[in-house]
């Protein structure tokens, strides 16, 4: 019998589902939400019960308002370990491939909730040698990691906020 777990209260766990999206020259479509200093990927929370990639078709929708996005192969996932500073728990994130978006696709930030402050501020397509302005260090690893994943598909990874983890450490028990 197990008895380090207990599936009727699992730990707690933030998982969330984002989408690499480029321009027809590769520059990685960012968003900026009014909550963080930095840009990031398009995408967000996955929802209990629901997949990742449809998360990331969802949330994909609702953040830039093309409602024919497609979610392809999933590039990488990445680990990021609980913040006691800020209180967040540890989470997964699911990068999957959003594919190029044509140059005249009309992106449109969703509109506030009457009386709330809008979540997106801004979007922009960043060339790869720029991303290190917008993104915080773990975004923009995981970023050049989906990067690699999708021009390699032997690349894809599991990250450890933002590096790679191979071979995956198998702890000691």
């Amino acid at each position: 019998m197990h008895t380090d777990h207990d599936n009727q209260q699992p730990g707690h766990r933030r998982v969330g589902a984002l989408l690499l999206i480029r321009s027809p020259e590769g520059d990685v479509l960012l968003v900026k939400p009014s909550y963080r200093t930095h840009w990031q990927l398009v995408g967000g929370g996955v929802r209990p019960n629901e997949l990742p990639p449809h998360a990331a078709l969802r949330e994909g929708t609702e953040e830039i308002g093309i409602a024919d996005l497609e979610v392809g192969d999933l590039l990488v996932v990445d680990h990021i370990a609980a913040n006691p500073d800020s209180g967040a728990v540890e989470g997964l994130n699911f990068v999957f491939d959003g594919g190029v978006l044509p140059g005249d696709a009309p992106i449109i930030l969703p509109d506030p909730a009457p009386g709330e402050e809008p979540e997106l501020t801004d979007w922009k397509f960043v060339p790869r040698n720029q991303l290190t302005y917008y993104c915080n260090p773990v975004q923009h690893r995981r970023i050049c990691e989906a990067l690699a994943a999708l021009a390699d598909p032997s690349q894809r990874a599991y990250l450890a906020e933002g590096q790679p983890v191979t071979p995956y450490p198998m702890p000691r028990v």
